[in-house]
């Protein structure tokens, strides 16, 4: 029996807390004073995206008259017309030309009229030949440096005298070339010693008119003991 009384009990005051909580739970909110939120206070605003009319006025204040210059007014550019019987206007402008005296003495007119002798030309240099003989040339070649040929040792034991007709080029910077005997005695004796003399033999070339030409010479080289 005590044990129902204790269920009955816990029973009860569990459906009264039960009660109380929903009575809390559902009238609270209604006790609390109600806050306004900022979002609530808000007003929407509305943008107008239309176009402004042409015809309405802007902010910028019209110019007035008295601002803006005046037009200026059109050249008028008169327009004259020749009569060709009554305007004696020349078309082109009058020139005062000097008076120049043309008066001629007869005496002068009978020497007639002085005419400028025309000026020598002179004449053309004529080409230069490739070679030139010692005839040919205004001025000869002349030794500048010409030692001595080397007496052959052979010629010397035998105690011999000999010359050699020899001919070569000088060119126009002086140097010897194309060495060619032409005669000498005794034969084959002294042509080696001239050969090897002339290769170093130096002239001031032969000149034409003032320039140096090639020119060929034609001389004799004579060896003589007695000059040893």
């Amino acid at each position: 029996m005590s044990r129902v009384r204790n269920f009955n009990h816990i029973l009860l005051v569990t459906v009264l807390s039960l009660m109380v909580n929903g009575m809390l739970f559902t009238g609270l909110p209604n006790l609390l004073p109600k806050v306004r939120r900022q979002a609530d206070l808000e007003s929407v605003q509305t943008v107008d995206f239309l176009r402004e009319p042409p015809g309405r006025q802007t902010d910028k204040p019209p110019e007035r008259p008295e601002d803006a210059p005046p037009p200026e007014p059109p050249r008028v550019v008169p327009q004259r017309t020749l009569d060709p019987i009554n305007d004696q206007t020349p078309l082109t402008p009058r020139m005062e030309m000097p008076a120049f005296d043309l008066a001629v003495s007869t005496p002068d007119m009978a020497l007639g009229v002085p005419v400028d002798a025309p000026m020598a030309q002179t004449p053309a240099m004529p080409s230069l030949k490739a070679y030139y003989g010692m005839a040919e040339v205004d001025q000869v070649p002349v030794a500048t440096l010409n030692p001595r040929p080397v007496y052959p040792y052979r010629a010397r034991r035998l105690n011999l005298d000999g010359a050699v007709d020899v001919k070569f080029l000088v060119d126009t910077t002086g140097q010897v070339s194309r060495i060619s005997i032409l005669s000498s005695s005794p034969p084959d004796l002294f042509n080696d010693s001239v050969m090897a003399a002339l290769s170093g033999w130096r002239f001031t070339p032969g000149k034409v008119q003032g320039r140096p030409v090639s020119t060929w010479v034609t001389t004799t080289i004579e060896f003589r003991i007695d000059d040893i």
